[in-house]
């Protein structure tokens, strides 16, 4: 974790939500009126965009994206909402239904206060851009989460100031879209390739064009996501980013923000402490509500993903008779650890922490540099032009120490590229969206033992029930709900 970034974070207080600005202020409190003032003013504000990104869901489970990985075909159907959300058991009263909602307009109004107040502030032009650059990708970031799971979602770009226009009307994908791609664009033009040490964790132009590669994939504009991809690539010969050696040294707590990061949520057992950990490690390890509930299982359709002598396998899963440290204590894995009726496997990358149980300050990352290539691969496959993706898929197969093909037809490519960003990017908040954005959600989800996925419903999830109380402008759900 990057402590000056979130030992700025714990200092600072601005208003982020539109009902803030009704309360009487207590004197000593920061205001508009008094802040916004200094240099150190407005790299606060932008510091203070990223609160809400470590708690995407807005509830207990601060670091767990609902969507990523619990919603997928990667995860067992287990208990409670780990349960309800992969079988589609769930409607607009969900508290996760709910809480990606309030936590993705809790950060964009974090965004709009940032880029409204600093924007006329009389700096130095360097830090007025860098700082902006952070919100508007912020920003993008979570229209860009809106728009996959709920469709056109009401667009909010100014910081509320008075009950005016409170409640507007749902904008358009297309208009959505707009926004994020010229949001990221912006952050292009702003941001600096890298920041220094003491500022690591920090959103830079390469994590903006990154996202750009992806918004462009699900848009399936796929000359604009590969030319994104590539503008990426490029920081590689500049020693920007690299493919680590190591696959298993990726996401460990002692390799944080490393050269194959590119971007990663920001941890710390001082100032934000990371959940994620507690509902995906083994059960019952140090249990008494110290440690791991095991809530989050891997299903055997995930386990049976890899191929026999891939290598990441044993850095993604727990395996019955290994040693770990978890918290402070050294375990014996056994396969009992695992959910009754499961794999025998629990999940290990990422969830391997330090220190005091339930204090947990590991990072988490959300876009590497292998997603990148892989990006670069998939587009330049649907584009017709295979052979070139294939150099791409190798050095990513190649760290497996796995073969790669030396042809393929474009089917073989994309089910390659497809399979191959399951097994790499296991349980990294990505095969979620994955199967969003492939429209393969009947074929994955729709196959979930118990599962309620119906088609021509839930390909958008509902509207949040209070949305459709609250707003006059927004009158019918999305469909089937």
């Amino acid at each position: 974790m990057n402590k000056y970034i979130l030992i700025a974070l714990a200092n600072l207080f601005l208003l982020s939500s539109c009902s803030d600005f009704l309360e009487e202020l207590p004197y000593g409190t920061v205001t508009p009126e008094t802040f916004y003032k200094t240099e150190s003013d407005a790299i606060m504000a932008g510091t203070s965009c990223y609160t809400q990104m470590t708690d995407p869901t807005s509830f207990w489970a601060a670091g767990l994206d609902a969507v990523g990985d619990i919603q997928s075909d990667d995860i067992m159907p287990y208990l409670g909402w780990t349960l309800l959300m992969n079988t589609h058991q769930f409607d607009g009263n969900h508290e996760t239904v709910q809480g990606v909602w309030k936590a993705a307009y809790k950060g964009i109004s974090r965004c709009n206060t940032c880029i409204d107040n600093v924007s006329p502030m009389e700096i130095r032009d360097e830090i007025k851009s860098e700082v902006l650059g952070q919100a508007h990708f912020i920003r993008a970031y979570w229209y860009f989460r809106l728009v996959r799971l709920y469709g056109g979602v009401p667009l909010i770009t100014k910081e509320y100031t008075s009950l005016d226009d409170l409640y507007p009307p749902r904008a358009s994908v297309q208009e959505v879209y707009d926004l994020i791609i010229s949001d990221l664009e912006f952050a292009v033009k702003n941001l600096p390739v890298e920041w220094s040490d003491a500022e690591s964790g920090r959103i830079t132009q390469g994590a903006a064009m990154s996202y750009l590669s992806l918004v462009y994939l699900n848009l399936k504009e796929w000359d604009k996501a590969e030319q994104w991809a590539a503008k990426v690539m490029l920081l590689e010969d500049q020693g920007i980013y690299q493919l680590l050696e190591d696959f298993a040294s990726i996401h460990l707590e002692t390799n944080e923000n490393n050269k194959e990061s590119i971007l990663e949520l920001q941890y710390s057992t001082e100032h934000k402490k990371n959940w994620r950990p507690v509902y995906m490690s083994p059960r019952n390890v140090n249990m008494a509500r110290d440690a791991s509930y095991g809530w989050v299982q891997c299903s055997e359709s995930i386990v049976n993903e890899y191929e026999p002598e891939d290598k990441r396998f044993t850095a993604t899963f727990f395996s019955d008779g290994e040693k770990f440290t978890l918290g402070l204590n050294e375990f014996v894995y056994k396969a009992e650890m695992a959910a009754p009726g499961g794999t025998g496997h629990c999940i290990k990358k990422g969830n391997i922490y330090y220190g005091e149980p339930r204090i947990i300050g590991i990072n988490t990352i959300i876009m590497r540099y292998a997603e990148v290539i892989l990006f670069r691969a998939e587009a330049l496959n649907e584009m017709g032009r295979t052979n070139e993706a294939i150099p791409l898929l190798k050095r990513i197969r190649d760290r497996a120490g796995l073969e790669t093909n030396s042809t393929y037809s474009q089917d073989e490519m994309r089910k390659a590229i497809r399979h191959e960003r399951r097994v790499e990017f296991a349980f990294e908040d990505i095969r979620g969206w994955d199967i969003i954005r492939w429209g393969i959600q009947e074929e994955t989800l729709g196959k979930i033992p118990n599962s309620q996925w119906k088609k021509g419903k839930c390909e958008l999830w509902p509207l949040p029930s209070f949305v459709l109380d609250e707003n006059a402008n927004i009158t019918e759900n999305n469909p089937g709900w």
